[in-house]
């Protein structure tokens, strides 16, 4: 056992590949739990454990049988904490027992620590972790605090209590995850309506989806604006137009939509937009059936979706900070500028290709995993109705049109490889495939090509 642990020590992997390697060993972990007969309370399929572990961990929210009905309590514990170590990350949680029981910690180990948690340098990561820990613990009792006030009167103390508790950490996760099906409705059909139940959730969404580094900072310079660093002002600054945008826009859409809101009140229907803006951007959360929502309205989910949270924090998508990258990136490019400004800073050079890989690298599986399940299903699904699917997926949303527990196997494999990408991250991906950075030893003699 000793030599073997050794030779194990020895082991060299680049951080990525450790960070996607955690996910896989949780998900394992997972999937072998929610096979236990005690988990549910029906015989449970290993393809059913697996797609449920891997979109917890992956927090992503699509489920193949409902969450209330066919697992335990047991089963929904289990998932639970999947979902909060796939939000944290499992090298964050690890990394939060290292740093604080080792006197001294080598820099491979802190670069690890990095990239699980999303930190820009290595400096100060301890207080990062602090950050982590407590500000995960306090927003999820006071959202589950808040949730009681409407969950206990409708389902009894018992299990009002546990749908808070389950519902704030799906929240602030980004999952998607409900047991609120308790009641014959889906997800948070029911609370449309109610204020405290949609603000407290949407709150909870933002807070997880603008990450832990932006945390720190908001905590270390408090009001003033001006000392926040440049991805802090951008991740709230896209945030927060991102959310008005989309409330706007869903208001307008489907405001006459009888299906969706068009029957409900005008206080109501403004609550339910803002809802719907928010919990695209990859917390998957339902108050109306995405089902019956207008064509406007999917196409305005699909674009929400796409660009997710922002980066070190519990979201998906391509982040808020690389949608504002590429978008500037092209900005400098029509006026034929070397370099890309923004708030009088200027953005490395790498940066820019990196924002551009990690798009094409999104829309490239978007359309390969489209064009897979359309063939492998046939006419059953429309197209509308897989790219939302796949959308929803690979930047672990976990909103559906209703089609995920009908889709075939291969299918349902494709969504589950989609979901831990996403969880991965799309930049940290690609760093599993490169190599390390080598000088260039011949400069090629440049040609020009046309294009646009």
């Amino acid at each position: 056992m000793v030599p073997l642990m050794g030779k194990l020590k020895n082991v060299k992997l680049p951080a990525a590949a450790i960070v996607a390697l955690s996910f896989l060993f949780i998900i394992a972990l997972g999937t072998g739990l929610l096979c236990i007969p005690a988990a549910a309370t029906e015989k449970t399929g290993f393809l059913d454990a697996l797609f449920t572990a891997t979109s917890a961990v992956c927090v992503t929210g699509l489920t193949i049988v409902d969450t209330y009905s066919h697992w335990s309590l047991f089963g929904q514990i289990v998932i639970i904490a999947l979902i909060q170590i796939g939000g944290l990350g499992f090298i964050t949680i690890l990394s939060m027992i290292m740093l604080n029981t080792k006197k001294h910690t080598s820099l491979s180990e802190r670069k690890l620590v990095m990239q699980s948690a999303g930190g820009a340098t290595l400096a100060g990561l301890k207080k990062l972790l602090k950050y982590i820990l407590i500000g995960t613990a306090s927003f999820e009792a006071v959202g589950a605090f808040v949730l009681c006030f409407s969950f206990v009167p409708v389902y009894g103390w018992g299990l009002g209590i546990w749908q808070a508790i389950f519902t704030s950490i799906s929240a602030f996760c980004n999952a998607g995850f409900t047991i609120t099906d308790a009641n014959g409705t889906l997800s948070l059909c029911a609370f449309v309506g109610d204020p405290v139940v949609s603000i407290t959730v949407v709150l909870l969404i933002i807070i997880g989806g603008v990450g832990f580094f932006v945390w720190a900072d908001v905590v270390k310079n408090g009001i003033h604006v001006s000392k926040y660093s440049l991805h802090s002002k951008i991740v709230l600054i896209a945030t927060g137009a991102l959310v008005l945008l989309g409330w706007l826009l869903f208001a307008l859409i489907e405001w006459n939509n009888p299906l969706t809101i068009g029957e409900e009140s005008a206080g109501t229907k403004i609550l339910a937009a803002l809802f719907m803006s928010v919990t695209p951007r990859t917390a998957g959360f339902n108050n109306v059936d995405y089902a019956n929502m207008t064509s406007a309205g999917i196409l305005l989910s699909d674009l929400l979706m796409f660009i997710g949270g922002s980066p070190g924090s519990t979201a998906g998508g391509i982040k808020t900070t690389t949608a504002v990258v590429f978008l500037f990136t092209a900005i400098a490019v029509a006026r034929r500028r070397d370099e890309i400004h923004v708030f009088k800073r200027r953005f490395e050079k790498d940066v820019a290709s990196q924002a551009c890989a990690v798009v094409c690298l999104y829309l490239f599986l978007v359309v390969v995993s489209c064009l897979i399940i359309c063939a492998a299903e046939g006419d059953a699904f429309t197209l509308e109705e897989v790219s939302f699917e796949v959308l929803s997926a690979v930047n672990t949303v976990g909103l559906s049109m209703g089609i995920t527990a009908d889709l075939g196997t291969l299918s349902k494999i494709v969504l589950m490889l989609l979901m831990l990408l996403g969880r991965v991250g799309g930049y940290t991906f690609i760093l599993l495939f490169a190599g390390e950075k080598k000088p260039v030893t011949i400069s090629r003699v440049p040609e020009r090509i046309m294009v646009g």
